[in-house]
């Protein structure tokens, strides 16, 4: 009897094609970005297989647009390299014949933005370690990242440059997720012929990010260290009541003091925010990974920190019914069409062509 590597061998020979057969239902939007709109899904297979997935499609106002497609194949391509426990990660790049689509993994619960809300519909707030602890989780994902090399083995210099709390999400199991790197700036992943502008959501960016200066590894140390603030204070104290203001806050307004904004806050973790926030890149943590052996020793040296159970724990009490969801029909959703007819199946597809980018 021929082995499965002998029958695998004799179809490649033969020139048969193996194609693998996938579609998706979609369910629900999840989120809307300036670039994309992402879909909660399920992967259907053969033999009763399916996975629940997020869709991630071109937004349709700016699926025309070229730049915009050649930036979304390069943040598949990309995070597609990120294999990370603390970064969703990417299955597949396909297309029908009017979208392209991103197939990412589905991460059930809430993003940090959501989260905060939560709390506060209960009159509560976020515990101050678990604030800690999901940003340690957070740089954990940068760290990796911005130590990632290309297949020649030179740094990538990748950037992630908009790392808020809505691009962090906390599931209901309690695992930390960085996703979204819809504008990351990496060597060799972004069109040649984009200019540096300045994206990202201002009152999360770094100074020289908000002044549309030159970008290392340090600027998402700022915003990681704007999201620990955000989410000890429950407010973001660099949002000002417009752009002018949001800028002025960030590059000229004195630091707030932390322990006076919040008792919680000890001189130990008041240091760290402080160096996290330094407006000079220089005198800054040099990187996610010096930040995050600060914020580690801070949980864990000489007392029991939080971990993947407490937090699950604490996100399983914040579940309730609404939680609960399901792949829904069109015609249950507010949504623009994603195709001229009304069905949700999207077909198998093969990958995209990487031409030009």
């Amino acid at each position: 009897m021929a082995s499965f590597v002998d029958l695998i061998r004799g179809l490649v020979d033969d020139g048969e094609e193996l194609k693998a057969s996938a579609r998706f239902r979609l369910g629900k939007l999840i989120a809307k970005g300036g670039m994309g709109v992402v879909y909660e899904a399920e992967q259907i297979g053969a033999y009763g297989f399916a996975k629940k997935v997020a869709l991630k499609l071109i937004e349709p106002s700016t699926a025309g647009q070229s730049e915009v497609v050649k930036a979304f194949i390069g943040e598949a391509r990309l995070v597609a390299r990120l294999v990370h426990p603390n970064i969703a990660q990417v299955y597949n790049l396909g297309r029908t014949s009017n979208h392209i689509f991103i197939v990412m993994e589905y991460v059930h619960g809430l993003n940090c933005q959501e989260l905060l809300a939560r709390l506060a519909s209960q009159g509560a707030r976020l515990p101050r370690d678990f604030a800690v602890y999901i940003v340690h989780r957070v740089l954990r994902g940068l760290a990796y990242a911005h130590g990632l090399s290309g297949d020649d083995g030179k740094p990538l210099g990748l950037v992630h440059r908009d790392a808020h709390l809505r691009n962090i999400l906390v599931s209901f199991q309690g695992d930390v997720k960085l996703t979204d790197f819809g504008i990351a700036r990496a060597r060799g992943f972004l069109p040649k012929d984009s200019p540096d502008v300045i994206v990202g959501r201002p009152d999360f960016m770094s100074p020289e990010q908000i002044t549309g200066k030159a970008l290392d590894l340090r600027s998402d140390v700022f915003t990681a260290g704007v999201a620990l603030a955000t989410l000890l204070l429950n407010h973001n104290p660099f949002a000002g009541e417009n752009l002018d203001d949001t800028r002025r806050r960030i590059t000229e307004a004195p630091l707030p003091d932390f322990a006076v904004l919040d008792s919680r806050i000890d001189p130990e973790l008041h240091q760290i925010l402080q160096r996290a926030l330094e407006r000079d890149p220089a005198q800054r943590y040099p990187s996610a990974e010096a930040m995050m052996d600060d914020v580690e020793r801070y949980l864990f040296i000489n007392r029991v920190g939080p971990n993947t159970e407490s937090l699950r724990r604490f996100m399983q009490d914040l579940v309730s019914p609404l939680d609960d969801t399901r792949i829904l029909r069109r015609d249950e959703l507010d949504v623009p069409p994603l195709e001229d007819t009304q069905q949700t199946i999207l077909p198998a597809s093969n990958s995209l062509p990487l031409v030009g980018v």
